[in-house]
This record gives C-alpha cells, sequence and structure tokens, in this order.
C-alpha cells in the first residue's frame, strides 16, 4: 500500500509541476474552448475512474464527441449524446476574444493538433505513440477480421518509381511514416497502392467528408482548400474555401483522417489533370498503424527493462517512450563530445559505447556502457559543458530526451542521476596520477588524429595530397594558391592600378593600405552604423560592426536592435521572440558564428565577411556578404545595413519576392557607389559576393550573386539530404563568359581550371567571381541575382546554412549535410555552426597552409519540435560576442 501510495503522490506531484512549468492557462468550468477546428465548453475538470490524472470534460458544440459526460457508468458531466469528450489538460486551447488563431492546413498540416484528434477521433482516450500517432490498433483489431493484403499489379519500372518516390520525396512526412517500417512491411505497401487518375478540377478528398484512401501525388499538382472560420464558430453558415497550400509530385495528403479516424479537414483539388498513388484506408491501417504500434510496444518494453526506470508507473513508461527519440551511430562515431555545450541524455538501445577523458596523454578510454545503460545526465542536469567525449563501438543505437522534456516528466529522477555527476572527476584525477597507455578501467587510448592519418596513407600508398576528416571524408589538397588567386593582393598595388586605370588616389594620401584602414578608421561616416538604414517595427536586427586590428579567429562585433534582453551564457547571447511561423508547428532556432581569418602574417585588413539577422513580424530575413580586394569589409559593413533595409522598404515586400529581392540587389549596389563616391573609397578592385534569404512561410526564398552561398537541407532522422544549393558565378561558366567577353572584358584561365577576369590587355584586377556588388573596374560583372523559391509543407524539418565562401571552397552541400543533420538534430545550432566553422577551418589549414579565409556561418534551423514541451517563446538566435 506504502509503495502504490508513494506512486500516486509521486505521480501527482510530477502533474502539478507539469502544468506549472508548461505555463498553461488554468482553465474553468463553462469556459470555452477549442479542440482542432471544433468549439465546445468546459464542463469538467478533474481526477477520473477510467484513467489516473487529472482530466477535462468538454461539451462540444458539434457531435463529434465520444459520449454524454458518462464514461464507464459514471457521470461527470450533462451533454448531448457525442457532443462530450475527456482530454488531458493542456489540450483545449481557450478561445480568445477574437476567436482566437487558426492554423489553416492542409489534410496533413493539422498535425498542430495531434493531441485532440487522438482524443476526438480515437475509440479510447488518448494513447501514446511513436512515429505515426493513431487511434489504438488493439481497439479496432477487430474492424478487419479476415484482411488480407492486396496486389495491384505494376510493371517493374512502375514499383521502382513508387518506392523511388517514397524515399526520395521533399515530404518529410512519407519519411516519418515509412522511414522506420520492416522491409517487407514496406513491400506489402507498395503491392497495396493503386494508381489513380483525377481530372483537372476534381477533388480528391473534400472536406468533411470520410476517409478512405491515402494518397502520394505521382504527377500534377493539387490545391489545398479549407473552410474559412466562421465568426460565431458554430459553422452554421457556408464558408468559402480558401487555399492554404499546394501539392506537386512526390507529395502526400490524406492521412489524418485515416489515422484518426476523422473526417476530411480539407478540401484537395486538381489544378491540371493528374496521377496518385492510393492506399486504401484497410491497407493503410493494417500496414502502416500497426506496424507504428508494434515500434511503440517495443519502445515500452525496452524502457521497462532499464534499471533507471524501475521506479516509474506503467502510464509514466509509455510517456517516455512517446518522448523518446532514437539516433543510429556508426563504429568510432562520436555520440558526445568532451567541451560540447548541449543537453541530452541517452540509454545505450543497441550496442556498445565508451568514455573518454582527454589528458596529458591524449584521450583515454575511462568507462564501458551496455545495452540499457544511460550517458550525458551531468550536461543534462547542470548545464555544463561534457566532461567527456563518447564513441561508439560498433553499428549503435541510442535513445534520448532533451533536458527540458527531462524536467517536465522526470523531475524526481535528477536525484539519482545527481549521484554519478563526481564520477567524471574521479576518472581524471586517476589519469593524472597514471599517464599510462591504459585507463583506469583498462581501456586503450584511442588513436589520435595523426595516428589515423599515418594508417590511412599506409593503407593508400602513403598519398601526401590526401586526408581524413569528420565522418570519414578523405579531401585532396588542392593547390594553396587557389584562394589567394581571388584577392587582389594584401598590400595595395598603386602603381599597376594607376598604368590601368589612371591615378587613383591624391598627392597626400597613404602610401600603404595599412595606413589607408587607419585612416578609414578615423571617418565615423565609414565604420559606424548608418540610422538611416534601421529597419523600424522589427522584433530584432542585428549584423557585424568594424575593429581594428583583430587577429586570426576572433569573433566579429555585434550590433544589435531590439527592445529585448539577451540571456547572456559565456560569450554567447541569445535572444528568444515569439512571432507566426506558418505552416511549421515547432520552434526556429538561428545560430551565427563571423570569425576572422589571415590572408597573411601581416594583413591588416579587418575581417571582411559581413552578414544580418532580421525579424519582422513573420518574415525572417537573413544575409552574408563575403568582402574581397582593399575595401571589401567597408563594402561588406555598407551591404549588411543597407540590403535589410532596401527588401523591408520596398513596395512589393511580402507579396512578389523575386522582384523584391532583384530590385534591392540593383539598388544596394547604386547605394553602395553613392556612397563610396561621397568617401572617396575606389571599389574598382574590392566588392562582395552576397545571399540573401528570406522565410516567408510557408516558403523560403533565395537570391545571390558570386560565391557567397546557401543551402537548405533536411535535418529529419529519416530523409537528411541536400533539397536546394546555390552555384556559384564563375566566369568558366559558358554562359556568363560570354557575356563577360561581349562586354570587352577577358576571361582567362590562369591555372588548371582557375579562371580570372582582366581588364582587356592588363593583369588587373583578376576577379574570380562573374556577378559581385562593387567591382567596377571589368564590364560586364552584373548584380542581378539568381531567384530560388522553395515550398515548405507542415512536416517537413528543413534547416538552411547561409554561409560565405569560407565554407563553401572546400566542403560541398553534400558533405555539409553529412556533417551536420546529426549533429543538429542532436546538439542543437549552436554547437553545429560552430563544428561547421571549426571543420572548415581545418581544412583550410591542410590545403592553403597559413592562409586562410574569413568565415560566417548563419544557421536556420525550423520546426524543431521537443515532444511534450511547449516553450514561451517559439523564435531563438544565438550569437557569439568578441572577447
Amino acid at each position: 500500500g506504502r509503495r502504490g501510495g508513494c506512486r500516486a503522490s509521486r505521480h501527482a506531484l510530477r502533474q502539478g509541476q507539469a502544468r506549472a512549468m508548461s505555463g498553461a492557462p488554468e482553465l474553468q468550468i463553462g469556459q470555452e474552448v477549442s479542440l482542432v477546428s471544433y468549439r465546445g465548453k468546459v464542463a469538467y475538470i478533474g481526477e477520473t475512474q477510467f484513467a489516473p490524472g487529472r482530466w477535462v470534460g468538454v461539451s462540444l458544440n458539434d457531435a463529434v464527441g465520444k459520449n454524454d459526460g458518462t464514461v464507464q457508468g459514471v457521470k461527470y458531466f450533462t451533454c448531448a449524446p457525442l457532443h462530450g469528450i475527456f482530454v488531458r489538460e493542456g489540450v483545449p486551447k481557450p478561445v480568445t476574444g477574437d476567436g482566437g488563431e487558426d492554423h489553416p492546413g492542409s489534410d496533413s498540416s493539422d498535425d498542430e493538433d495531434e493531441a485532440a484528434r487522438r482524443a476526438l477521433f480515437a475509440g479510447r482516450p488518448p494513447r501514446r505513440r511513436a512515429g505515426v500517432s493513431a487511434e489504438a490498433w488493439g481497439a479496432h483489431a477487430s474492424e478487419y477480421p479476415d484482411w488480407k493484403p492486396p496486389v495491384y499489379e505494376k510493371s517493374p519500372e512502375e514499383r521502382r518509381q513508387l518506392c523511388e518516390i517514397i524515399r526520395t520525396s521533399h515530404d518529410s512526412k512519407l519519411q516519418i511514416m515509412f522511414g522506420a517500417i520492416s522491409e517487407d512491411t514496406f513491400d506489402k505497401v507498395i503491392d497495396a497502392m493503386f494508381r489513380k487518375t483525377i481530372a483537372q478540377g476534381e477533388a480528391a478528398i473534400e472536406e468533411g467528408d470520410v476517409g478512405d484512401y491515402f494518397y502520394i501525388v505521382k504527377s500534377g499538382h493539387f490545391d489545398i482548400l479549407k473552410r474559412a472560420k466562421a465568426e460565431n464558430g458554430s459553422g452554421a453558415e457556408p464558408r468559402p474555401l480558401v487555399k492554404v497550400f499546394e501539392a506537386g509530385a512526390g507529395f502526400a495528403f490524406g492521412e489524418l483522417a485515416l489515422l484518426y479516424n476523422a473526417p476530411r479537414s480539407a478540401t484537395v483539388t486538381a489544378t491540371i489533370p493528374s496521377a496518385v498513388w492510393a492506399l486504401e484506408r484497410s491497407s493503410f491501417r493494417n500496414l502502416v498503424v500497426r506496424s507504428s504500434e508494434e515500434q511503440f510496444r517495443e519502445y515500452v518494453d525496452f524502457l521497462r527493462r532499464c534499471d533507471i526506470f524501475t521506479e516509474l508507473n506503467g502510464e509514466e513508461i509509455a510517456a517516455l517512450a512517446e518522448v523518446m527519440r532514437e539516433e543510429e551511430f556508426e563504429e568510432d562515431e562520436a555520440i558526445l563530445e568532451q567541451g560540447d555545450k548541449d543537453s541530452m541524455m541517452y540509454i545505450l538501445r543497441r550496442g556498445g559505447a565508451v568514455a573518454c577523458i582527454m589528458g596529458d596523454q591524449g584521450e583515454v578510454e575511462v568507462m564501458q556502457y551496455a545495452v540499457g545503460e544511460y550517458f550525458g545526465e551531468i550536461a543534462l542536469i547542470t548545464g555544463e559543458s561534457r566532461k567527456a567525449s563518447v564513441y561508439a563501438v560498433g553499428p549503435t543505437t541510442c535513445m534520448y530526451i532533451s533536458r527540458d522534456t527531462f524536467n517536465r516528466m522526470l523531475g524526481p529522477l535528477r536525484e539519482f542521476l545527481s549521484r554519478n555527476i563526481g564520477k567524471y572527476q574521479k576518472y581524471q584525477e586517476a589519469i593524472a596520477e597514471g599517464a599510462r597507455q591504459t585507463g583506469p578501467l583498462g581501456g586503450e587510448r584511442r588513436k589520435s588524429h595523426d595516428t589515423a592519418q599515418a594508417e590511412f596513407e599506409a593503407a593508400n600508398g602513403g598519398d601526401e595530397g590526401m586526408e581524413v576528416f569528420e565522418g570519414g571524408e578523405v579531401v585532396v589538397k588542392k593547390r594553396s594558391a587557389r584562394k589567394r588567386d581571388r584577392m587582389v593582393t594584401s598590400e595595395f598595388d598603386a602603381a599597376t592600378a594607376s598604368e590601368v586605370l589612371g591615378d587613383m588616389k591624391k598627392d597626400d594620401a597613404p602610401t600603404s593600405l595599412k595606413e589607408k584602414i587607419a585612416q578609414d578608421f578615423r571617418n565615423p561616416a565609414l565604420v559606424t552604423p548608418d540610422e538611416s538604414f534601421a529597419v523600424r517595427d522589427c522584433q530584432l536586427q542585428i549584423y557585424g560592426g568594424l575593429r581594428l586590428g583583430e587577429k586570426f579567429m576572433i569573433d566579429k562585433t555585434v550590433l544589435t536592435r531590439t527592445s529585448m534582453t539577451a540571456m547572456k551564457e559565456g560569450l554567447d547571447e541569445t535572444f528568444a521572440w515569439t512571432a507566426p511561423i506558418t505552416p511549421f508547428k515547432g520552434v526556429t532556432q538561428v545560430a551565427v558564428l563571423c570569425q576572422k581569418g589571415q590572408k597573411s602574417a601581416s594583413d591588416p585588413t579587418p575581417n571582411q565577411d559581413n552578414y544580418f539577422c532580421l525579424a519582422v513580424g513573420a518574415i525572417q530575413l537573413y544575409g552574408v556578404f563575403d568582402g574581397h580586394g582593399p575595401f571589401g569589409h567597408l563594402v561588406s559593413f555598407r551591404l549588411a545595413q543597407s540590403m535589410p533595409h532596401l527588401v523591408t522598404t520596398h513596395e512589393n515586400f511580402g507579396k512578389d519576392w523575386r522582384k523584391t529581392l532583384h530590385e534591392a540587389f540593383l539598388s544596394a549596389q547604386a547605394d553602395l557607389l553613392t556612397f563610396c563616391k561621397a568617401q572617396q573609397i575606389n571599389v574598382e578592385a574590392s566588392g562582395a559576393a552576397g545571399t540573401v534569404l528570406a522565410f516567408d512561410g510557408p516558403r523560403i526564398h533565395i537570391a545571390h550573386i558570386g560565391d557567397a552561398g546557401a543551402m537548405v537541407g533536411s535535418w529529419n532522422r529519416r530523409d537528411s539530404r541536400v533539397v536546394f544549393g546555390t552555384k556559384d558565378h564563375k566566369p568558366e561558366v559558358p554562359e556568363e563568359r560570354a557575356r563577360l567577353e561581349a562586354a570587352g572584358s577577358e576571361v582567362r584561365e590562369v591555372d588548371e581550371g582557375s579562371f580570372r577576369i582582366y581588364l582587356k590587355g592588363s593583369t588587373f584586377p583578376g576577379l574570380t567571381m562573374s556577378r559581385a556588388f562593387g567591382d567596377t573596374a571589368c564590364a560586364g560583372v552584373l548584380r542581378e541575382p539568381d531567384y530560388q523559391e522553395i515550398l515548405c509543407q507542415p512536416s517537413d524539418e528543413y534547416y538552411a546554412i547561409i554561409a560565405s565562401d569560407g565554407v563553401w571552397e572546400f566542403i560541398e552541400y553534400e558533405q555539409v549535410v553529412e556533417l551536420t543533420a546529426k549533429k543538429l538534430r542532436l546538439k542543437g545550432p549552436r554547437e553545429t555552426v560552430r563544428f561547421l566553422v571549426d571543420a572548415s577551418r581545418k581544412r583550410w589549414a591542410y590545403c592553403c597552409g597559413d592562409y586562410c579565409d574569413d568565415i560566417t556561418a548563419i544557421l536556420v534551423q525550423w520546426n524543431y519540435s521537443d515532444k511534450n514541451s511547449t516553450p514561451t517563446q517559439n523564435h531563438s538566435l544565438t550569437f557569439r560576442r568578441h572577447e
């Protein structure tokens, strides 16, 4: 009795803690609330006999509920039949005075109300899930007692195409639904799908209908439409259909109605003759849903066997299984890295792992982990940096949980975990005492990078032109002069410029670039913010400032405009705010890092990269400008200020992004030339590449010139890939070369594969990009950007990296995804962007010796959702202040 009583008390305490930490408003009897797109009033709040914990009884306006307020013979409140429903606290959303906030989307985009849907459309109160949530299979197994998997004949080519669509679709929910099922089940899904044609103007599904099929678009295009919200919430009057999304080849729709036995929540109509692959309801539920339920039961069984969770009851174990995530690691891959700052705790599900601590004798193994054991709890509890690195031993699978979710669900376990906090300090003391080749637990010291490199070279004929980097990537050494060629020179060559272009400066001008830069810093118009470019009514505007005497690897100074107060952690500062993020439910997380390179030991130039981040309502703007030439730092500084102003004040801002960005780029060039003329700054051989990314949900818009680029990728565990990457504007590209030569410039190959642009008959200026801001010496160099638009689905887990050529010079987009997608899932944007910058710098050191370009990277992660977490802000941006 005492044990059960303690558990009940602990459970009640935990429920109270969760309510307090969530910040959810307290509901009152009679209060109007919303569940998905339905309205009702709170009729009961409290404990029930049908399930532990506190429940909220709602009397719905529409007959879409489960009861009349009576469950298992106990009457909790009174309402009309099928108007009553019980849900967990936090699921009903209070209706505000203006009718509340609507979240339009397709039939596939309403997963933001997933818990409410499970309660409304399942056969019993909501239960836990993993992967695909659905009405509980066990309660509906008798629905199809004699079901056998159907087989619809397909040609080998049709079968191959369908498999390819599912496995490579840009629609992330296909990866979520089918990524975890077995090969045998996947083959049965392919067998059970059949082809169906949809005529132009025909509705594949209609809002309010009973769900019967799940669809994947084979070809064509569909508009997704929803009824406008009724002003009184009753839905009595006919409401017009409003387009909220669209779907093309590879996208899916219709799964929610099948998952939750719900009416269709949207109308999907073909805009052109189209074809779809269809999966009937019984096949969907027997194959997809049952597979998800089986995986969930595996999670519950595994967690129940872990010693750390022996004190949890069945409901608590199920709740934990719902929020735990899973990740695979290869042999010798780092799961944790000493010194990193993140907030995950891991449980070993398959394989093995070892913990190592860096000491005077290198990394020494101090702990071995078996299946069911956990690690990472110190950072989770204290928020401190990792005390050790943990590596996979063979193919390894871990389940993990974040600090926020842990505190909400498992707060009482903190004391149990805290007992082990001192163990790593003991290991470090043992290492200091021993200084032996073996660790205190008998483990062998891990191979150093030099040892691994020696083994690689021995296996590959001693090739000194290659090196192994992160993720096993092999980099072939490039000529170290390649990058230097894009710069005019570290010292301004006045004689060459005068011979070709005439006298560039007055008699009293400084005689060296170092003197010229020092003189410029005495001119406030050049190096201090121009307040006329301040973006009004923004939540946050940041960009890089200028400092004289910056050294290699120093962080760029940061200038901010905001009314918010930053949260500070060492040199890191984080701003957090709330704004709409259509079509995503999850939060947006941003991290920025901009560090000085090194052109030579006596390089006098400040960091020539610059960037900006801007939040204006629901729109996010990001830009990177990679300066070059003697005055590249002044060019990029001007652009980082002028571009946000020119974009946000354009008459088509938020309406026509192609036109807005195109004309903003041209206006930025015009402003730059006017400014430089007034300040006597010569930009004939100075300029900047530039990329601007705008997020205006549900679309991403990208415009760029030169070799500062942007990549959009998917960080989804089952769907990590490149979605889009910009292409550099180089003079060797045929159409670029033809334009330059037609304008009178010369394009020459100065080395194998290396082309530069010159004034005809001269050796000046040697520009390596065919489009750039500034760079007025050579005719034919454009400022007109290439433009790309990317449509996001509500389930997409996308991220973007906007970076200078300091990142892209030696790392291709596919390699960036391989290096960052998993790290982003496990460690977040701050640690991931640092890792990417460090990885880039290592490649510069290997390929170019002491020469290293300035490196800037902005990482934007969309739709991050910590299960069971309800953050008070849905945007955050972190940057590092200079020391």
